[in-house]
């Protein structure tokens, strides 16, 4: 498949990762994603800066693009609403003559007879102002509390992708390991069929073995390159695989700490409805008021040209105008707005007590998982290795039977991959865990609230 191992030296691509003798520090390496020229990538063979990851996904996850859309609209309604009416400017030519012109004896009706009016109109809000910017604001409030959201989502689907492809290094690793341990066996018991001194069959089953080996080795390789392009498409950016084991390690072993009682409360999305049901509480009593008639104030000057009848040639006009609230006062809208704030609280409390119980199962499903890990690692992988190192020292020397090795070889690659799903499934409780209280490393500039 022309996949190169995992576990072998990794050249820099100018990703989160730098070389190996000088690694950079997060600001560094997320200023060379955005403003290298070379090709970006994701380069996991140094365990990622969370807070780089946060402004990576920000500046390159697609669908996170849409976000920043929604949110300068949302801003921009918002400074909108700080605005006045635009007043609307009034030109008219009044009393033109038609037909013959009174009196007759005028020479020039048309300079004498029209009058020319200028005028400005604006309209006065009464009420509306203010229900109108909270509404606004606190719209860009929830906007922005969505937006981090779904980069709260976005972060943890990626923190879950690059564990899936620290677990398949580690496969690799392991299998490979034991692919060399069963061509080397393979070649002794062919060199020693062929000298005499054992069964060829033992010789085919020591080939045979390292044959089922091999194409476990290539079936975890094709499930790591799938994993890589699961990490491309949550990244927006091609992902390089871990260097070594002992990175991918690194990045399923780290601690996120523990999380106040509160915390399922404070994530983004409860937030946002929080924010919700207040622009729409905003948005019922601007509609209410709609019930409160605008008046139009009209401010003009007339020059009348038809002086010789006494009429004044220059003149002020002042008017005011009122609509009648009689039929539409703004009850469907206010309607509307009350059924939008009832359902942004009940859906923020379900969503509060949903991840309340959900956090407080963790605990025992933690402490299961942690019981298991501490299993395999101290006492049955260790015991598996120590019986493989015996039994292939006995059967290089005739001491024991091959099929005892090879039984026990098959033993220890089973134990070695359910250590690793062990160590991928507390990553991904843990993953799951951050994402029900909403954990977010960093908040980018362009979501921090002003």
């Amino acid at each position: 498949m022309g996949h190169k191992p995992p576990h072998g030296p990794a050249r820099p691509r100018g990703g989160l990762a730098g070389t190996k003798h000088a690694p950079p520090r997060p600001v560094f390496c997320l200023l060379a994603l955005v403003l290298s020229s070379a090709p970006v990538t994701l380069d996991l063979s140094v365990a990622p800066d969370e807070a780089a990851l946060v402004n990576l996904l920000w500046e390159h996850a697609p669908e996170l693009q849409l976000a920043r859309t929604r949110v300068a609209a949302a801003r921009a309604d918002a400074q909108r609403a700080h605005f006045l009416p635009n007043p609307t400017l009034d030109l008219s030519a009044n009393t033109l003559p038609i037909g013959a012109s009174n009196p007759t004896d005028l020479r020039d009706p048309w300079a004498n007879t029209p009058n020319y009016a200028v005028g400005v109109s604006e309209l006065i809000e009464l009420g509306k102002r203010g229900p109108r910017q909270e509404a606004t604001q606190q719209a860009v409030v929830a906007t922005l509390y969505d937006a981090r959201a779904q980069l709260t989502e976005r972060y943890h689907d990626l923190e879950e992708a690059i564990g899936e492809v620290a677990a398949s290094v580690r496969r690799v690793a392991q299998l490979t390991e034991l692919v060399g341990d069963a061509r080397r066996l393979s070649e002794v018991q062919r060199a020693r069929a062929d000298k005499g001194d054992t069964a060829l069959l033992d010789a085919d089953r020591a080939k045979l073995e390292e044959q089922k080996l091999r194409a476990s080795l290539r079936e975890q390789q094709a499930r790591l390159l799938a994993n890589l392009r699961t990490c491309s498409q949550v990244a927006g950016l091609p992902c390089e695989p871990f260097a070594n084991v002992e990175a991918t390690s690194a990045w399923l072993s780290k601690l996120r700490g523990e999380y106040p009682m509160d915390a399922v409360e404070q994530r983004s999305d409860v937030l946002s409805l929080a924010a919700a049901a207040q622009s729409a509480r905003a948005s019922e009593t601007l509609a209410r008021n709609h019930a409160i008639p605008d008046p139009t104030l009209r401010v003009g000057y007339v020059r009348d040209q038809f002086v010789v009848s006494g009429n004044q040639q220059n003149s002020l006009f002042v008017g005011l105008s009122v609509p009648l609230p009689l039929f539409d006062h703004g009850q469907a809208d206010a309607a509307a707005a009350a059924v939008a704030a009832e359902a942004a609280t009940r859906a923020r409390a379900e969503l509060v007590q949903i991840g309340r119980d959900a956090a407080a199962r963790f605990g025992a499903e933690a402490a299961s998982l942690a019981e298991r890990r501490a299993q395999l690692t101290d006492e049955t992988l260790p015991l598996a290795r120590s019986v493989v190192t015996r039994l292939d020292s006995a059967v290089q020397r005739g001491g024991a039977e091959i099929q005892d090795l090879l039984l026990a070889r098959r033993t220890l690659g089973e134990l070695l991959l359910e250590s690793a799903d062990v160590d991928l499934t507390a990553f991904h409780l843990d993953v799951e865990r951050s994402r029900t209280v909403g954990r977010l490393p960093v908040t980018p500039p362009a979501l921090v609230l002003e």
